[in-house]
Order: C-alpha cells, then sequence, then structure tokens
C-alpha cells in the first residue's frame, strides 16, 4: 500500500477526513509552505492573532498552517476553516515542538516564555518576537520594529499610535494588512443552538415576547480588576436599560469568575423577567454560543469585547485602563473613553479617587445603544476630551 505521506491531510494515524485511498485521490494537497503560528497569550489576544488568517492565506494558499498556544485557549481556534493543526504548548507537546520543522513562524506573543518557545521552534525564517540569550525580548525581522517600540515607549503607544492592534501585528509579520477582522466559526449546530436559545429566552422574558437582546459582558480578566463596572454601577446601567428599552431582554454575560458577580446583579433583579442571568459555567464555546444569540454587546476591554467583535456583533466598548486605539470594531460598534484624564495607563492596581470604572458615562451607553440599535454604521466614537488635557 502507498501513501501520500506529503499530504495536507496524511497524518499517518488514522484515515484523513475524506476516508480514501490514497492512490488517485482527487483531494491530494501538498501544502507549498509550511507554516507556525505561535501565540500563547491572553484569550483575547490569541482571538485577535486569527487576523492573520486571513493575509497568510492570500500569500500562501496552499500552505499548511499549524496553531500553537495554551491548552484553554484552543476552543477559540477549534472549527476554524484556516487552521489545518493546533498544538496545545503543554509538558507532553515539547518532544513533538522540537522536532517538527517549518518553513514560517509567526511568533506573536512578546513575552519570555512564547520568546524562548520561538527560539526553539525549527524554522527556516521567522517573523515577530524571540528572546535573547539575556532574557530579554527581541525582534525577528525588522517589520516588527514598530511594534517593539511600541512596548518601550507609553508616550508612543498611550496618544502617538493610531494603529490598531490588528494593524500592527499583521505588519509586523510582513503581511499586507487589508483590514481583516477576526476568524471565528460556529458549527452548525453551535448556531443552531444558539438560535434556540434565543427564541427560548425572548419567550421568556417577555409577554409578550421581547423584540431583542442586549447583552451585558459583565466582568473582565482577573490581571486587570478595573476593567469592569462596580455592581451599583451595573444595576444602575440594567435599570436605564430597562427603562429606555423596555422591549428588550438584558442578558448578563461572563465567565466562570463572574458567576457569582451576575448572580448577585440576577437577584437585585430578581423580580424582573427581562433580566436574564446566562450560564457562566458550561465552557468557552457555549459562551460564544450564548453571546451570538444577542443583538448588541456591552463590554469592557476584555475577553468577552473580543468574542464580540469575532462574532461580528455590534459592540459598545468602554476603556478605561487600555487604549482605545488599538481596538478596531469594523464600523460595527462604538468606543467609549472613561472621562478621566489618567487614560490610558495599563496598571493592574490604582490609588486615584476617580476610578475611571466611575467615569463612564451612563448617558453615553444609553445614547449609543440607541444608535446601534436604531441606526447603520459605521458610528461615532464617544472620547473624553479630557484624555488630551
Amino acid at each position: 500500500m502507498k501513501y501520500q505521506e506529503k499530504c495536507r491531510w496524511f497524518n499517518g494515524y488514522k484515515p484523513c477526513k475524506f476516508k480514501r485511498s490514497c492512490t488517485g485521490c482527487p483531494e491530494f494537497s501538498e501544502p507549498e509552505v509550511r507554516i507556525a503560528i505561535l501565540c500563547l497569550d491572553a484569550m483575547g489576544a490569541v482571538l485577535r492573532a486569527t487576523c492573520l488568517l486571513p493575509p497568510l492565506r492570500r500569500e500562501y494558499p496552499e500552505a499548511h498552517i499549524t496553531w500553537i498556544t495554551y491548552p484553554q485557549c484552543r476552543a477559540l481556534l477549534e472549527n476554524n476553516p484556516e487552521i489545518d493543526r493546533i498544538i496545545s504548548f503543554e509538558a507532553k507537546s515539547v518532544p513533538l515542538l522540537r522536532h517538527l520543522e517549518f518553513d514560517l513562524l509567526y511568533s506573536v506573543d512578546k513575552s519570555a516564555e512564547a520568546g524562548a518557545l520561538a527560539e526553539d521552534v525549527r524554522a527556516r525564517k521567522k517573523f515577530g518576537f524571540g528572546l535573547s540569550r539575556e532574557g530579554a525580548i527581541r525582534p525577528f525581522n525588522k517589520e516588527a520594529a514598530y511594534q517593539y517600540d511600541l512596548g518601550l515607549n507609553d508616550e508612543l503607544k498611550f496618544f502617538v499610535n493610531q494603529k490598531p492592534e490588528t494593524c500592527q501585528i499583521t505588519e509586523t509579520m510582513g503581511l499586507a494588512w487589508e483590514r481583516d477582522s477576526y476568524l471565528f466559526r460556529l458549527s452548525q449546530q453551535e448556531q443552531c443552538d444558539s438560535e434556540a436559545i434565543r427564541q427560548d429566552v425572548l419567550k421568556r422574558c417577555g409577554t409578550p415576547a421581547a423584540v431583542g437582546i442586549i447583552g451585558y459582558n459583565t466582568g473582565c480578566s482577573l490581571l486587570y480588576p478595573n476593567k469592569k463596572l462596580t455592581i451599583s454601577r451595573s444595576a444602575e446601567l440594567i435599570r436605564e436599560w430597562r427603562r429606555n428599552f423596555p422591549d428588550y431582554c438584558i442578558a448578563l454575560l461572563g465567565g466562570p469568575e463572574d458567576t457569582g458577580r451576575n448572580q448577585k446583579l440576577a437577584e437585585i433583579f430578581c423580580s424582573d423577567p427581562m433580566v436574564w442571568n446566562s450560564p457562566t459555567t458550561e465552557g468557552l464555546r457555549h459562551g460564544f454560543v450564548v453571546m451570538n444569540c444577542v443583538d448588541i454587546v456591552f463590554s469592557g476591554c476584555s475577553l468577552g469585547m473580543h468574542m464580540a467583535i469575532a462574532l461580528e456583533k455590534k459592540v459598545i466598548a468602554w476603556f478605561g485602563v487600555s487604549c482605545l486605539q488599538e481596538i478596531d470594531l469594523y464600523d460595527r460598534g462604538i468606543r467609549i473613553q472613561s472621562d478621566v484624564s489618567c487614560s490610558p495607563c495599563w496598571k493592574r492596581s490604582c490609588q486615584q479617587t476617580d476610578m475611571c470604572y466611575d467615569q463612564v458615562s451612563l448617558e453615553t451607553v444609553i445614547r449609543s445603544t440607541q444608535r446601534l440599535l436604531t441606526e447603520p454604521g459605521p458610528y461615532q466614537d464617544e472620547i473624553s476630551p479630557r484624555r488630551f488635557s
């Protein structure tokens, strides 16, 4: 028996997805180039880095693409039509990663762990970031210099730069930027599940049925706790939504770390059937399924915001800690700048008396909600004049 060992579908372990004999198989495809994308970092960063897939496919349409990431990030990449193989970076995968050979490596993260791995991966040419023997992050290629400088110059990153991170990482990798969005795909079953959830929520929430759902991603990463509103402020916002949009259900969205927070909000509105506390502990893919059923999403700059962008939802995103200009909502949303002069700062803790999460205007959120529900995009951002004072 002869096998096509160079075919993109052949793995030598079990029949490929076409389940045919290799001899004369019409699906035979020999990759012109083997590419590895290394992106281990925060889940939102991994999801955002999927914007590299369209330009890579334009440049190398017959490439075999491997994505290397942490195990917890696999769910962000599953069912992606442009990824041929996902490798979870963990102890048992180290021998595999040392053995494989690639033509091109695209190393996205600026971190010591990812940089060290990028140095070890065998590839003919490397783009992005590695790690020096002294332990400093270093750029592999000249195109990575701009993004490298951003990490070392707060003035450049916070105020001068106007390039979204999708543009930055695309140019860092020496690829042509065409404002490609994130690339994420729900399976057909997941889409059906999402529609079923939507219809169930609309029927349960209203009498008669509600006309739509406003999604509120209530939490954020534990690393940056100031990217979320307080519970009292969240309750104020929900009351304003209910008063201004009485026919819309409010869906509380979030992950496991938001379970207690969302439960407290649900208890505040326990007598209101139009406030729905969605499941938070059924896995990341189910989180996408739930979010997919809403009409718009309000969120801080967090994984939830990136999920909404990936699902091509209309988004209201507020910014205090992070850089508003680095996030592209692709004409489907409104970015709101917290009304504090110290934003952005990228601090994990803060001793200011005027906290950025308390300076997000609820009036602005309601006005933005009205625009997203009634007007076509693109939309104008709400940027505080104090930011440039």
